[in-house]
């Protein structure tokens, strides 16, 4: 049996979650931030290092500045009531996505939640904020050409593993698992790290965000254990 090293989760769901109970919006988002604290304490409990979550992609910043403003506040309100905590669980916090549109305060949120935790060996937790696949690669792309243009690295040079090294994701192993929540109508990665998922399994789960359990992740672990991995072998 293949141990999982990385779980990647697409947390979808959250507004439907709200309307189909009448609720305000950004009480899906409130209860969906609770879920994600629940996810690392079972990934704890399963002795997964690395958890890598999709919270708002680079495409989000088209929702309203009402919704936009409330979800950066909850991740405020979250890293500063659950930093202590983190510590002492052994949570490592890092933000991975596109930083240049984060105002200066969410990104002294950023680094500060970072820096506290960053000798933390647990669990590794990835936070993918302002984050889209290709906008990561293209990112990757334009560092190397920079980087070639001064000559500190050599065309000939740039291989697979060199590539990863310019990656938000440098020195984290690809993903295992891909879990996404939201029903049938999003079986999709929805540009969600695909560089490090090209092996990666993927459990779709009828379960909107806010009510996803630990017998729907204990699910999902299943899955992958059932599923005899070639990676092209």
């Amino acid at each position: 049996m293949e141990k999982i090293n990385h779980i990647g989760v697409i947390m979808d769901g959250n507004r439907r979650w709200a309307k189909a109970h009448a609720l305000e919006l950004y009480m899906g988002h409130n209860k969906g931030s609770e879920i994600f604290g629940h996810l690392c304490d079972w990934c704890l409990q399963e002795n997964i290092p690395y958890v890598t979550v999709y919270a708002f992609s680079t495409e989000n910043w088209k929702r309203t500045d009402k919704e936009i403003h409330h979800l950066f506040g909850l991740m405020e309100k979250y890293f500063l009531e659950e930093k202590t905590r983190c510590v002492e669980k052994g949570v490592r916090i890092r933000i991975i996505g596109e930083r240049d549109r984060f105002s200066s305060r969410v990104m002294s949120i950023i680094n500060d939640i970072e820096n506290t935790t960053r000798d933390c060996k647990q669990l590794n937790v990835q936070i993918a904020l302002s984050y889209g696949g290709r906008d990561e690669i293209t990112r990757a792309a334009k560092k190397i050409a920079a980087d070639v243009a001064t000559g500190s690295l050599k065309t000939e040079s740039i291989t697979e593993e060199a590539f990863e090294k310019y990656l938000d994701t440098a020195g984290i192993p690809d993903v295992d698992l891909v879990i996404r929540t939201g029903g049938a109508e999003n079986r999709r990665l929805s540009n969600f790290l695909p560089w490090q998922t090209v092996y990666a399994e993927l459990f779709f789960s009828d379960l909107l965000w806010p009510d996803f359990s630990k017998e729907e992740f204990a699910r999902a672990l299943e899955y992958y254990y059932s599923v005899k991995r070639k990676l092209g072998k």
